[in-house]
């Protein structure tokens, strides 16, 4: 009996890895996405600190350099803060277009192997046929030979 051999396997395969290396670059920028979604949440919590810290200074009666400094520090603060609000934003945009890359390759690997599916339907379809006319040649040879022995 025949096997079934896929002329575009190799496609196929290729698609196949495509997809998976679509799925690794979908995960990195998930990753990163989420390590820059943390440090937002670290320096926000940062300037949240620093701002009961400069509360509590003032009402504990500080000199005015000092709250000065404590100023300036929570501005850097909000700055970064600016700065990793932009790179979460990119990062946002660079997950949505991963997932789209993603789902096309995740399409074109099943459209290859719903091609493969149909090829290997038909390569079965003529696998019975052959054989289901083989046993009816085997049957009509049988009834000749019983017919003739019957008659000889």
């Amino acid at each position: 009996m025949a096997t079934f051999h896929y002329p575009f396997q190799r496609i196929l395969d290729l698609k196949e890895n495509e997809k998976d290396f679509a799925q690794i670059q979908m995960a990195e920028a998930i990753k990163k996405q989420e390590e820059s979604l943390r440090k937002n949440q670290e320096i926000y919590q940062k300037i949240i600190e620093v701002e009961n810290e400069k509360n509590q200074k003032q009402l504990d009666g500080v000199n005015i350099f000092e709250l000065r400094m404590l100023e300036n520090y929570i501005d850097q603060l909000k700055n970064q803060l600016l700065s990793a609000e932009r790179d979460l934003e990119r990062l946002d945009t660079h997950v949505v277009q991963t997932q789209s890359h993603l789902c096309v390759k995740v399409q074109e690997e099943k459209t290859w192997l719903n091609l493969k599916n149909q090829r290997r339907k038909q390569f079965d379809q003529e696998m019975k046929q052959s054989e289901q006319a083989l046993f009816d040649e085997m049957a009509a040879n049988r009834f000749y030979r019983a017919l003739s022995t019957e008659r000889g």
